[in-house]
């Protein structure tokens, strides 16, 4: 059985700074809602987020689950820098996404600011993924010129690693039950957090893939690789944003709410 790989062949695949800027960011949002709302809920939403994530990647990085070619951070070359690169990489490509998606959640589930910060969202999403990707898709862009199939494509991620898998369904099993399980105003906070993480992933996921930066290949773990079918393509990436974003990051705010560390919606 071939493998299935999720192919990104754009800036945000060796782009590092990127990701120490969203970082910063997501950082930034932690501190606002702590010092606006007398909550430190984002904080342990990033700390769990990071530790269940880190794991992830570190087990792809051990079991070649994840390849990556070049990585740059303000221009240096710090691909030999594991113990800076994976990091990073966790953390800017899924848990501060994760801090985003609740921070637009808290107050688009509240009616007294979800007319403000609902147009703020619309404005997030096409500043951040609608209108990049259509100006790349209309000057017929492509950020490394490198074409489907070839070894040396910026990021090359195996989508059925099996222990990437159980680690996931594990998770994924912890954030259903939570959700099913806590109280009413507590799960519809996380309703609405998996919500607007389908919306950006959607947003972001086919944006890429609009403008070339982002698909699907089918092959052996040495290669070759080939583009998978369009039917199989479109299945791999819903399942990215539905499955491993939208329902893994909900575990980062349902762990600590179970451990007590979160308090119950009031």
């Amino acid at each position: 059985m071939a493998d299935i790989y999720m192919i990104r062949g754009g800036f945000f695949g060796w782009e590092f700074t990127h990701k120490l800027l969203y970082i910063i960011f997501g950082l930034i949002l932690c501190i606002y809602d702590w010092k606006k709302n007398k909550r430190k809920d984002y904080f342990w939403v990033f700390i769990f987020g990071t530790i269940l994530y880190l794991g992830s990647e570190i087990m792809l990085f051990l079991f070649g689950g994840r390849v990556m070619q070049e990585k740059f951070l303000f221009g240096i070359n710090i691909t030999s820098m594991h113990w800076l690169t994976i990091p990073l990489l966790a953390v800017a490509d899924v848990v501060m996404l994760a801090v985003i998606a609740l921070f637009f959640a808290d107050r688009l589930r509240n009616s007294e600011t979800r007319k403000k910060w609902g147009i703020l969202f619309v404005i997030w999403v096409i500043c951040r993924d609608i209108i990049p990707y259509v100006i790349l898709y209309g000057l017929g862009y492509n950020f490394a010129t490198i074409s489907e199939g070839n070894p040396l494509i910026p990021s090359r991620r195996n989508m059925i690693e099996m222990g990437t898998l159980i680690a996931l369904s594990i998770m994924v099993a912890i954030a259903l039950i939570w959700l099913f399980k806590t109280d009413k105003k507590s799960r519809k906070r996380g309703l609405y957090m998996i919500g607007v993480m389908l919306i950006l992933m959607t947003a972001w996921t086919f944006g890429e893939w609009f403008s070339g930066q982002r698909w699907i290949e089918i092959g052996s773990e040495g290669g070759p690789w080939t583009l998978a079918p369009p039917l199989l393509q479109f299945g791999m990436l819903l399942y990215d944003i539905v499955i491993e974003m939208g329902l893994f990051t909900l575990c980062f705010l349902a762990v600590p709410s179970l451990l007590k560390l979160i308090k119950k919606q009031e």
